[in-house]
């Protein structure tokens, strides 16, 4: 049945018109013509009756034809859809980039991040700007967001930032609304610890993280994050304090890399101190 339906439907055209011409034939062959007026009425309402009847039947080539057009304009649409919608998103982010560099106090390079990688457990970017556009190894880094990290590695069109998500990274940091210094670290996961602040301090919930002036890595009162739960521990004179970033790193495209260098006698004398401290450590050494 599905057979002859098909085969009606691929030529029904030419069964109407195979129809039609016997019809023609055997009212000619009739001969006389006062005779066909009654007919013609007949053979109209019978076309018009074939044409309705076989009006459900679909034709298989203009609907592929159709159906072809139609997933063309469809990408077409889903396509223009999606350069608008990252327009937009772009256009955000540069705005916000604009009124950020607009409001700074200190100079900046705006790289992008081109690559994410991870060496020895440390995390790390790759940006598009080298020491030809002025970028300089240990120059922090920064989004519109906070804090990102501090360049570690430079070459002629590239940088690598080592980020603030390392296990080795300390950052002098301040509860931007009381003004306690403590040390921000990253143990791992989705927050930052702040540490040695005592159970007595001023720190609440929503309290935002800057870096500190004691810094002499990063710039101070730049945004880090902000408090999301402070816990008191059993014979712990410190409290635990959680710290959400301000910045997401999986989704973070563009950077400011900030124009300053620490103080290198600052750094010289630091350094001093650590080696006298890492000697003692050691003891007295053997004559």
């Amino acid at each position: 049945m599905q057979r002859f339906l098909r085969i009606i439907k691929d030529f029904k055209e030419y069964f109407t018109f195979a129809g039609l011409v016997i019809l023609s034939l055997i009212l000619i062959s009739i001969g006389d013509i006062t005779k066909l007026s009654g007919f013609r009425t007949i053979v109209i309402g019978s076309v018009g009756w074939m044409q309705e009847a076989f009006a459900w039947i679909p034709n298989t080539g203009a609907l592929q034809t159709e159906n072809r057009a139609l997933r063309q304009l469809n990408l077409q649409l889903s396509n223009e859809v999606t350069k608008m919608r990252t327009a937009v998103i772009e256009n955000q982010k540069l705005r916000q980039m604009i009124d950020l560099k607009t409001n700074l106090t200190y100079e900046v390079i705006t790289a992008e991040v081109i690559g994410k990688s991870n060496i020895e457990l440390r995390n790390y970017y790759t940006v598009n700007k080298g020491y030809k556009d002025g970028v300089k190894e240990g120059m922090a880094v920064r989004s519109d967001a906070g804090l990102v990290g501090v360049i570690y590695g430079v070459t002629k069109n590239y940088s690598l930032v080592e980020l603030i998500t390392n296990k080795n990274v300390k950052i002098s940091s301040m509860v931007q609304r009381s003004r306690l210094d403590g040390i921000l670290i990253w143990e791992g996961g989705e927050y930052f610890q702040l540490k040695n602040i005592p159970k007595s301090y001023d720190v609440i919930t929503k309290d935002t993280i800057v870096t500190s002036n004691y810094s002499n890595k990063y710039p101070k009162n730049i945004p880090i994050g902000e408090v999301i739960s402070r816990k008191e521990l059993p014979g712990d004179i410190f409290m635990r304090i959680n710290v959400k970033p301000f910045v997401n790193f999986a989704t973070l495209e563009q950077v400011f890399i900030i124009q300053e260098l620490s103080d290198p006698e600052r750094i010289a004398i630091i350094e001093q101190i650590d080696e006298k401290l890492k000697l003692r450590k050691m003891g007295p050494a053997r004559k």
